[in-house]
């Protein structure tokens, strides 16, 4: 970090600055008032936003999460160069394991808690309703792109084992793809947009197992606020689905597990159980690991995306079992009675 933005921080904020650590996109900062976390931005809005959301989640009973330090004059956003920083503390807490059935269940129902406390945030005029989700425009674009990867493969042979192992896989993962998009319409989605942009709901959209903090005393914090935003907090639900169900091998018992927990604190419908089912069908985990390595996205590289791709492969069996299995769902939970539709 810059001297001079460490001794402008300990003049703002009235502290000394003893040591500094590099972590991920942020920086740890060990400080005689404790440890604390500095996050810079580009865009000062950014830096309002997950300031002011921090402060409004908290006002609406939800304290799990980021905690911002205000300067000696009480802002929370420090300005310097032209970069807008904030200062969180410290969460003295592990990041959540997917491969712990336990850690998945803390994971859901703190999930559940954030959705509880991001209701009620108008939804801004500039974000026009247009009949179809967003996610579902996503996942179009992802897979047009994992098609336009597998035919340079195609055309150039495999390079390397991620590519021969993507080249055994295309075939299924495309036809999951392209079956759960272009049957995506016999999905309730509508009324799930309408719900959203009437009661103004936000949703993470990145509920990734290293957003999820575990402290010593077993709570569960969400951090990283910086991709929240108005959406349908289903969603959220179904990425949490689709990362946890790999490490869990695709048991229904897990799947079932994880969506009790979230209920109890949020409610789902039988509806909304049904459609976080069949959204499942769609192959994310395989088509977004490979597409943000091809794309050179931040956070994606060749060794974890391999190993990820390959877990699939060996877990295909698995997958198509837990999709077909649906029926399953309700026979111990409190939903009543499901009718699966393949």
């Amino acid at each position: 970090m810059n001297k001079g933005l460490i001794a402008s921080l300990e003049k703002a904020f009235r502290c000394q600055i003893h040591a500094v650590k590099p972590k991920r996109n942020v920086n740890l900062l060990k400080t005689d008032r404790g440890y604390w976390i500095i996050k810079g931005y580009k865009q000062m809005d950014k830096a309002v936003w997950v300031t002011q959301l921090s402060d409004a989640l908290r006002e609406k009973g939800f304290l799990h999460t980021v905690q911002y330090v205000p300067d000696g004059g009480g802002a929370k956003i420090f300005p310097y160069d032209d970069r807008y920083y904030t200062i969180m503390k410290m969460i003295d807490g592990r990041e959540a394991d997917n491969a712990s059935l336990y850690d998945v269940k803390k994971t859901a129902e703190t999930l559940a808690h954030f959705h509880v406390a991001a209701r009620g945030f108008p939804v801004p005029h500039q974000y026009a309703f247009e009949g179809k989700s967003t996610l579902l425009d996503k996942w179009e674009s992802r897979l047009e792109q994992f098609e336009r990867i597998t035919w340079g493969i195609e055309q150039n042979g495999p390079q390397s084992k991620l590519e021969q192992v993507i080249q055994q896989m295309s075939m299924p993962i495309i036809q999951d793809g392209q079956h759960l998009l272009q049957s995506a319409y016999k999905l309730p989605l509508t009324p799930e947009l309408f719900t959203a942009m009437e009661i103004g709901t936000l949703a993470h959209r990145d509920v990734a197992s290293h957003n999820f903090l575990v402290t010593p005393r077993s709570s569960c914090y969400l951090i990283d606020l910086d991709t929240v935003g108005h959406d349908v907090q289903l969603v959220d639900l179904v990425q949490l689905m689709s990362r946890m169900l790999l490490l869990q091998e695709y048991r229904m018992s897990s799947f079932i597990e994880a969506m009790e927990a979230y209920s109890k604190v949020n409610y789902l419908s039988d509806t909304q159980m049904w459609m976080v089912h069949q959204l499942l069908r769609y192959p994310d985990n395989f088509l977004r690991e490979v597409t943000g390595l091809y794309s050179n996205r931040p956070g994606y590289h060749l060794r974890g995306v391999q190993q990820l791709v390959q877990m699939e492969g060996k877990l295909l069996q698995e997958r198509q079992a837990f999709l077909r299995a649906g029926e399953q769902i309700f026979q111990r939970s409190p939903w009543g009675q499901y009718h699966f539709v393949g």
